[in-house]
C-alpha cells in the first residue's frame, strides 16, 4: 500500500507528453484524426472524431510511444468546384470576411438543397477559382486553429488532400504498368482485386481514377499512406474515422496489401465490435479505429448547430451556475468592479468547463455506439428538421443533465485547494519552483517513515479504502489502451470522484489531531488528485486547479 501511494504521488501529472508506462520497446505510432473538409464549420461529428483521436494519441504517448498526430484536411474534389461556382453566383465577399464559416455553411446548405440546379453552367476562370480556394483554405485553418485551441487538442502536422493529387496519378500509372490496375469498360481505372486474397469485399470494384483522369479520395489516401511510411517509418498507423467508412478502409487495405506494404501487419487489433452493437466485420488490416455516428449533425441538410455555438451556449450556462454557486471562488462575470483580466479569467474557466462536459459526454459512450444529441446543457445542438430515415432513431435525443464532467473538475480543484491549505498550515512543504505545489521528495520521505500499523488498520479507514481503489487504475488504463476505449477511463474517474467525496466527509485532514494520520490522509487525497489529473489529461481535458 505504501509503495503504491508513493508511486501515485510521483505521477508526472504536468509532463508533456504524459508518459506513464513502457510496454516493450517504444514505437512510432501515426494517428490520423479529425480531418474535416475546408469551407465547412466544425460540428459534433467532427468533435467526436477529434476527441476520440486525441484520446488515441494521448494514451499511446502515456505508453511511452512516439506519436505523429496528423490532421488530414479535405481540400480537393468536385464539391469544392461546386461550392466555388455557388459562391461566385450568390455569395458575398463582405459576409465571407465578416463570418466566413457561417456564410460558407449557408451556401453549402443551399447548393445541396437545390442539388446544384440553380447554378449557372458557365465555368469560373481557373485563376479566380484557385484564388478563392486559397482564401477559403486560409480562413478555414484560422477557424480550426481557434477551435482546436479551445478543445485542448494539438497536432504534429497538418496535411491536405491536394498534397497528394500528383502522387496519386503517378501511383495509378505505376499500378497500370505493373498489371495491378486496368481500365474498365466505362474508362474508369480500377484495381485488379483478383490479385489479392481478400474475397470478403462487398463491392469488388475498387475505382482508382475517374474516366476524365481525375483522382479519387481513395487514391489520394493510398498515396498519402505510402508517403507517410517513407517519411516516418511508423510501426503502427491508425485512422480514427466514423464507422460508416469501413468499406473505404477495406479498399485501402486491399490495395496496400496488393502493393506488398508489409507495415500493415504491425497494427494492433483494436477494432473489435462493441458488445451491444454488431457492426460489420473489421477489415483484414487493423488500421481503422471506428466510432459510432453522431446522428442529427448533417451539414448538408443544415441540421447540425456549429460547435462554436454549442460551446458558447455551454459557457453561458456554466457562468449562470457559477454566479449562483456558493462553492466557486469566481464572481459574477457581469460585476462592473471586475478588471478585464479578472473577467477574462472567469470566461476562460467557464469555457473550459463547458468543453470538459462535452468531451466527457461523448467519451463516456462506448466508442462504436451511435450518439444522438438534441440538446446539451439546455441548449439545442441540432436544428429542428425531419428525422433522418436512415438514422435508426425516432427523433428523440439526449440532454446531459448530470454534468459529470463538472464533477471531475470540481473534485480536482477541491483537492488542489486542500494541498494549498496544507502548505499554508505547515503540514507539508512547497516545491521550490511552485509555491502552491508539494515538495514530493520530502513528502515521500515522510510517508516512508510512517508507522507500519497505519497500513494494516483493522477498521479499514476511509483513506486506505480510497488508496485501495486507486490501485485499480493501472488495470483500467491497460483495458482502455487495449481497446482504445475511453469510456473505461471515464467510468473509473467518475467512480474515483465518488470515492473521494465519501472519504472527504469521513476523513478530515486539517482538523485531525494525529499528525501521522493527518499526513496519511493528505497524501492519499493528493494521490487521488494525481490519478484523476492523469485520467483527465488522457481524455484530452486540462485539469483545473482553481474554480
Amino acid at each position: 500500500m505504501k509503495n503504491n501511494l508513493i508511486k501515485f504521488l510521483q505521477y508526472p501529472v504536468r509532463a508533456s507528453p504524459l508518459s506513464l508506462f513502457r510496454l516493450g520497446s517504444p514505437q512510432t505510432v501515426l494517428v490520423d484524426f479529425s480531418s474535416p473538409n475546408i469551407a465547412k464549420p466544425f460540428h459534433l461529428g467532427h468533435f467526436r472524431a477529434t476527441v476520440t483521436g486525441n484520446f488515441v494519441r494521448n494514451i499511446n504517448e502515456a505508453m511511452h510511444h512516439r506519436v505523429v498526430a496528423i490532421n488530414y484536411l479535405g481540400d480537393w474534389g468536385t464539391q469544392f468546384d461546386l461550392l466555388a461556382r455557388a459562391f461566385h453566383q450568390y455569395g458575398s465577399w463582405d459576409k465571407l470576411n465578416t463570418n466566413p464559416m457561417r456564410h460558407l455553411q449557408e451556401i453549402y446548405v443551399r447548393v445541396n438543397q437545390e442539388n446544384g440546379t440553380s447554378l449557372s453552367a458557365q465555368s469560373i476562370p481557373d485563376s479566380d477559382r484557385i484564388s478563392w480556394w486559397a482564401r477559403v483554405r486560409e480562413m478555414t485553418i484560422a477557424h480550426l486553429e481557434q477551435t482546436y485551441s479551445r478543445m485542448n487538442v494539438r497536432f504534429t502536422v497538418f496535411e491536405y488532400e491536394s498534397d497528394y493529387v500528383d502522387a496519386a496519378k503517378r501511383l495509378v500509372d505505376r499500378l497500370l504498368v505493373a498489371g495491378l490496375a486496368m481500365y474498365d469498360s466505362d474508362g474508369v481505372v480500377v484495381f485488379r482485386t483478383s490479385t489479392t486474397t481478400d474475397s470478403s469485399l462487398p463491392n469488388p470494384r475498387i475505382s482508382l481514377l475517374k474516366s476524365d483522369g481525375s483522382t479519387l479520395y481513395l487514391t489520394r489516401d493510398i498515396a498519402s499512406a505510402i508517403s507517410r511510411y517513407e517519411r516516418y517509418h511508423f510501426d503502427r498507423i491508425h485512422y480514427v474515422v466514423e464507422d460508416g467508412q469501413r468499406l473505404h478502409f477495406q479498399h485501402l487495405c486491399t490495395v496496400l496489401q496488393g502493393l506488398n506494404c508489409h507495415w500493415l501487419n504491425a497494427t494492433n487489433p483494436v477494432d473489435s465490435p462493441a458488445d451491444d452493437f454488431q457492426p460489420s466485420s473489421p477489415s483484414s488490416c487493423q488500421i481503422h479505429i471506428p466510432f459510432g455516428r453522431v446522428q442529427g449533425a448533417s451539414t448538408r441538410r443544415g441540421q447540425g448547430v456549429t460547435l462554436s455555438d454549442i460551446l458558447d451556449g455551454a459557457r453561458h450556462t456554466i457562468l449562470q451556475r457559477m454566479a449562483k454557486s456558493p462553492n466557486t471562488r469566481f464572481s459574477d462575470v457581469t460585476d462592473p468592479a471586475l478588471s478585464n483580466t479578472e473577467r477574462q479569467a472567469i470566461l476562460d474557466v467557464a469555457d473550459h468547463l463547458g468543453v470538459t462536459c462535452l468531451v466527457v459526454e461523448f467519451l463516456r459512450q462506448r466508442r462504436q455506439k451511435p450518439v444522438r444529441l438534441r440538446s446539451f446543457m439546455g441548449n439545442p445542438v441540432a436544428n429542428t428538421g425531419p428525422t433522418d430515415p436512415n438514422s435508426g432513431s425516432d427523433g428523440g435525443g439526449l440532454d446531459t443533465t448530470d454534468l459529470s464532467g463538472l464533477g471531475l473538475q470540481y473534485c480536482h480543484a477541491r483537492l488542489c485547494s486542500l494541498e494549498r491549505r496544507a502548505i499554508q498550515s505547515g503540514i507539508i512543504s512547497s516545491d521550490s519552483a511552485h509555491s502552491d505545489q508539494t515538495d514530493l521528495t520530502v513528502l515521500c520521505e515522510k510517508i516512508d517513515q510512517l508507522d507500519s500499523t497505519l497500513w494494516t488498520n483493522a477498521n479499514q479507514s476511509m483513506e486506505l479504502k480510497l488508496l485501495k481503489f486507486l490501485t485499480g487504475f493501472e488495470s483500467a488504463l491497460l483495458a482502455a489502451y487495449e481497446d482504445y476505449e475511453a469510456s473505461v477511463l471515464v467510468q473509473f474517474a467518475t467512480k474515483l470522484t465518488a470515492e473521494v467525496n465519501l472519504a472527504w466527509k469521513r476523513s478530515p485532514v486539517l482538523s485531525c489531531d494525529d499528525l501521522n494520520i493527518k499526513l496519511l490522509r493528505l497524501s492519499t487525497f493528493l494521490a487521488a488528485r494525481n490519478v484523476l489529473a492523469v485520467c483527465l489529461r488522457l481524455l484530452g481535458i486540462r485539469p483545473l486547479r482553481r474554480i
